[in-house]
């Protein structure tokens, strides 16, 4: 690719993603400013927890279906073999996938989620839908990113952001105040992007060796990206559950947490452009290709995250009180503890697609079992909620850091540069 192709890819990228993350955040927006005052405190922090819960339970889960179709598939194309296979391997996980999530969510809802979701059934509605779209979107996008087709992989991220935004902009012009409606607006977005893609989704019949399986490594990812979704957006719905009472402060929290995860969202793409290119270079032997990717993003990353605490610490409360139209201004300690909390979170998200591209994903996933460990039981600490969370918002990502940079120095000095020279082929 030309460095003209380069840059307009980046550019249909960051494009695609600023559209979606406009109307990620618009949504917490405006439903902070449709439901506002202590009444309408269950209905604001029911939505909040769709947003949350949705991330956790479909990108939580199909997130890491994209990761390892695009390492399948990129190293297929790589090794001259046919990509249709992994594909269809990956479609079978994938509807697998939803089918046991579904059952999970119903059997949660009369445990867990009707108190988090405010007994509203049609919440539960929309996080269903959600699901079944992010099992289908992420489906395509791995398979798009495995071919480094990312002209095709932005449009997706344009439709989900515009089915998000537009829909609920307009309900706030029709002045609806069904809780309902906003959240299913928003749980439309990945199911309409996938199908904006179908039709373009390149899988040519297979006419060479068959390409490895991809049956433990991907069941590996699932677990790992599950665990760091959780750990990335379960604190404001514990915070919730563990506040009855005090649903205000509870929502008020939830409103900050998500604005503190801004550069964590606008980054999540770069996990999409960087494992191909680690993949390949991993494929051929290219260990000092790795090492050079893997120094120049962690430095990106953690500038990116200075910025972000600095954002916080200065503008955050302002924003929060303002823009997502919180009961309370919060206070410049919680948004600073939570804009540390997204750079060591950030700092994962680059580093583990290292050892993605290096076959070590039972190493990815051991680091976010002990990371969650760590997460579950100070997140649960007889203190107060919210102390307890930015305990464990602090704890547990650095745990999980500490766990992946160890496998990666471990994974290179054991010569791991390539699949042909000690990644396995894992079935």
């Amino acid at each position: 690719m030309t460095r003209s192709g380069r840059m307009g890819t980046a550019l249909h990228l960051a494009l695609g993603l600023g559209v979606l993350g406009v109307a990620g955040y618009a949504f917490v927006a405006v439903v902070g400013h449709v439901f506002e005052g202590p009444a309408d405190a269950g209905a604001l922090s029911a939505l909040i927890s769709l947003y949350l819960v949705v991330n956790i339970v479909g990108p939580g889960v199909f997130a890491a279906l994209e990761q390892e179709t695009s390492r399948a598939v990129s190293a297929a194309v790589a090794r001259g073999e046919p990509v249709r296979p992994v594909a269809r391997r990956a479609a079978a996980f994938a509807f697998r996938s939803l089918a046991v999530l579904v059952v999970a969510v119903l059997v949660a809802w009369p445990l867990v989620l009707h108190r988090v979701f405010d007994g509203r059934v049609g919440l539960l509605v929309a996080l269903l839908v959600a699901i079944a779209g992010s099992a289908a979107v992420y489906w395509a996008r791995g398979v798009l990113g495995g071919q480094q087709r990312f002209t095709a992989y932005a449009r997706t991220l344009y439709v989900e952001g515009a089915v998000r935004l537009l829909p609920g902009l307009g309900l706030v012009a029709l002045a609806v105040t069904e809780p309902a409606a906003y959240g299913m607006a928003f749980a439309l977005g990945s199911a309409l992007a996938a199908l904006s893609v179908a039709g373009t989704v390149r899988l040519p019949r297979a006419t060479g060796p068959v390409p490895e399986r991809m049956g433990r490594s991907l069941a590996y990812l699932m677990v790992a990206v599950a665990l760091s979704q959780l750990v990335a957006n379960l604190a404001p719905v514990v915070v919730t559950y563990r506040s009855p009472d005090d649903l205000v402060a509870a929502t008020v929290f939830g409103s900050t947490f998500v604005l503190a995860r801004i550069p964590l969202f606008l980054f999540a793409p770069v996990q999409a452009v960087l494992l191909p290119k680690l993949t390949r270079a991993a494929t051929l032997g290219q260990r000092a290709e790795l090492e050079r990717r893997l120094k120049q993003v962690v430095g990106l990353v953690l500038g990116v995250g200075a910025v972000g605490v600095v954002g916080c610490a200065v503008l955050g409360p302002w924003a929060a009180e303002v823009l997502f139209n919180t009961a309370e201004r919060p206070t410049v300690t919680v948004l600073t503890l939570l804009g540390a909390a997204t750079m060591l979170m950030l700092v994962a998200m680059v580093v583990q697609p290292t050892l993605v591209a290096l076959g070590q994903q039972r190493v990815v996933t051991v680091a976010w079992a002990a990371g969650t460990v760590v997460f579950l039981g100070l997140l649960v600490l007889p203190v107060a909620p919210v102390t307890a969370a930015l305990v464990a918002q602090l704890v547990g990502p650095a745990v999980v850091v500490a766990v992946l940079a160890g496998g990666v120095l471990r994974a290179l000095r054991a010569g791991h540069p390539g699949v042909d020279a000690g990644v396995p082929r894992v079935g």
